[in-house]
């Protein structure tokens, strides 16, 4: 998987590390989980990447259960004294951009009174059979595309926070 992020969203990630699963708790009607990484980039940067399968006629609904998820997360390690000390005084969602093989949308937080939650964050969505078939690279990617077997309405959504 890291080879094919590194050629679709020209990352450069050195390694994946499985850390959890991270599950939308309180601040949503909608189920939703993730799978959350640490990635080592080949610049010696650390970062969080999150992973899920999502329909593709799901993906603005995805855009905002990610964006609460990492949000409620951030929120339950802040000890916050005064919860009127919470301020948001904006989100800003940025249009879908379709890409060759993904879409990319950017969320990016504007006047936290709090450090609470990163300033941005990129969401792509991947459609990783296309890719796959698409190139020719059945043989070199056959494990994965096996896991996506069946799952052709699917896309791959990879969240990194912003390196800041």
């Amino acid at each position: 998987m890291k080879d094919i992020l590194n050629e679709i969203i020209n990352t450069k990630i050195k390694k994946i590390t499985y850390e959890n699963v991270l599950k939308l708790n309180s601040m949503s009607e909608y189920e939703f989980n993730v799978i959350k990484t640490k990635t080592l980039l080949e610049n010696k940067t650390e970062n969080e990447m999150y992973f899920k399968i999502v329909k593709n006629s799901r993906i603005k609904e995805s855009i905002f259960c990610y964006w609460s998820l990492i949000y409620e997360e951030e929120l339950s390690k802040k000890s916050l004294e005064k919860k009127e000390e919470l301020f948001l005084s904006k989100v800003i969602i940025s249009e879908l951009t379709r890409k060759n093989f993904y879409q990319s949308v950017f969320l990016k937080i504007e006047n936290n009174k709090l450090d609470i939650i990163p300033k941005g964050t990129e969401v792509d969505f991947i459609d990783v059979n296309r890719f796959i078939i698409e190139n020719g690279k059945i043989q070199k990617y056959k494990e994965i595309l096996e896991c996506f077997n069946g799952l052709e309405e699917y896309v791959l959504l990879v969240g990194s926070v912003e390196k800041t």
